[in-house]
């Protein structure tokens, strides 16, 4: 049975068609999309000549066997490195939910004629943070402080219950943002810190964060050469 990991890719939103089509040539057939906001500043793209801070979140799973030779080419063929294009993620799945769940996640993807995978030593992590509306530039501020280099946000709802909008106590708005920061691995925990103690559960953002192992990235030059160095 293959393995499989979360491909979770970022980019400006004028480059969705182009970067559909390409999954699809690579046997990605079932994929999510999501509209999102980067967290640059006015003053930032107007220095880069960039019109609009605006994004698109294309989610899909991709076999492990796959996902390298996939990254490959988004930087070969599609040019993901280049600036203001975009930052792509794999992480991998612990477990999938059965037969359907394989076969949906599976189509148009061969399988694996090498064995079982092995997951590689992860070198970044991909931080989450749930915030309630209209406070992910609380949260950004704080991780920007602790050396984070970007983010981005896309606006969700929460489905709590309503009798279960209260959690230690406090209102919590279901209208969310959840803001996703690719950083090295060695800066996740300073960044988790600096967020819980500027934008967490004391303060109107009551920002849940938490982080995954990201074994492969693209679209972050300085961050993968940082990493590299150490």
């Amino acid at each position: 049975m293959n393995s499989f990991h979360m491909v979770l890719m970022i980019l400006n939103r004028s480059y969705e068609k182009d970067y559909v089509d390409f999954l699809k040539q690579q046997g990605v057939v079932n994929m999510t999309t999501m509209l999102g906001q980067g967290t640059a500043s006015k003053s930032i793209l107007d220095y880069l000549g960039i019109e609009n801070n605006e994004k698109v979140v294309i989610q899909t799973a991709v076999a492990s066997h796959k996902v390298e030779p996939l990254f490959g080419g988004l930087v070969s063929r599609m040019g993901i490195n280049l600036p203001g294009t975009g930052v792509a993620v794999s992480v991998p799945v612990e477990s999938i939910g059965g037969a359907y769940s394989m076969e949906y996640l599976s189509e148009g993807q061969e399988e694996s004629e090498t064995g079982a995978y092995k997951m590689k030593e992860s070198m970044y992590s991909l931080i989450t943070v749930i915030a309630e509306k209209g406070c992910s530039d609380m949260v950004m501020d704080a991780a920007r402080e602790a050396g984070a280099r970007g983010g981005t946000v896309v606006h969700a709802k929460g489905t709590g219950k309503e009798s279960e909008r209260k959690f230690f106590g406090m209102s919590i708005s279901p209208e969310k943002e959840m803001i996703y920061i690719a950083t090295r691995k060695a800066d996740r925990s300073t960044i988790m810190r600096a967020i819980l103690e500027k934008a967490g559960a004391h303060t109107d953002a009551k920002a849940v964060v938490y982080s995954l192992p990201v074994e492969e990235i693209a679209g972050l030059p300085a961050l993968m050469e940082a990493a590299t160095e150490e």
